[in-house]
């Protein structure tokens, strides 16, 4: 899951090559490969992901917001989809559960909500049609530098889960897929970011 090890705890996703990574004083921009960047504002750090996605835009968001379907790739969930509604997530593959809220939630376009508690930040999920189905952006903002690869591999991996549910081929969760990711990532902001200003 998105931000937690094996064993629960908070820590720091990726493609298998990368671009040059362009690194300003005062605003970072990390682009790691087509799938995601970091972009850094002041003390928030904000981490994208894009999906060109070959399917209709109800179908993406049926699997980013039916709680049936959710369960197929993020985790068991509770939704009430409406401004301040309860938004569970129940990470069955680190018995872990976190309870948010929705903050904005306007089908079938835009899914905002926080991650857990305001602690975790804030995650935003934005889908747009295209000529070949729809296009996905997450954005994960956070409050600090601390766990950020931890929490790209996650993501990575779930978005992997939900392409493959989108498919009509759901797969398991995979630690080994996680830490593949999660090594990457952790060489590639340790190198760039060190103790979380940007280098150069």
């Amino acid at each position: 899951m998105p931000g937690c090890n094996r064993t629960g705890s908070s820590g720091t996703t990726g493609s298998t090559r990368s671009k040059p990574i362009s690194i300003e004083r005062r605003s970072v921009n990390i682009q790691m490969s087509d799938d995601a960047s970091i972009e850094q504002y002041g003390d928030l750090y904000v981490i994208r992901f894009e999906r060109h996605l070959h399917h209709p835009i109800e179908r993406v968001w049926a699997a980013l917001t039916d709680p049936e379907k959710l369960q197929q790739w993020l985790a068991a969930t509770e939704l009430d989809p409406v401004p301040d509604g309860r938004y569970v997530l129940h990470f069955q593959n680190i018995e872990h559960t976190h309870v948010g809220r929705v903050i904005r939630y306007e089908p079938p376009y835009l899914f905002e909500h926080t991650f857990g508690d305001d602690a975790n930040g804030v995650v935003r999920w934005e889908l747009s049609p295209s000529e070949e189905g729809c296009l996905l952006r997450l954005s994960h903002t956070i409050y600090s530098s601390t766990g950020m690869a931890n929490f790209m591999a996650g993501w990575h991996a779930h978005l992997e889960l939900l392409q493959h549910v989108l498919s009509g081929s759901p797969q398991p969760w995979s630690w080994d897929s996680w830490h593949r990711h999660n090594d990457r990532y952790e060489a590639i902001v340790e190198r760039e970011m060190g103790d979380g200003e940007p280098n150069g």
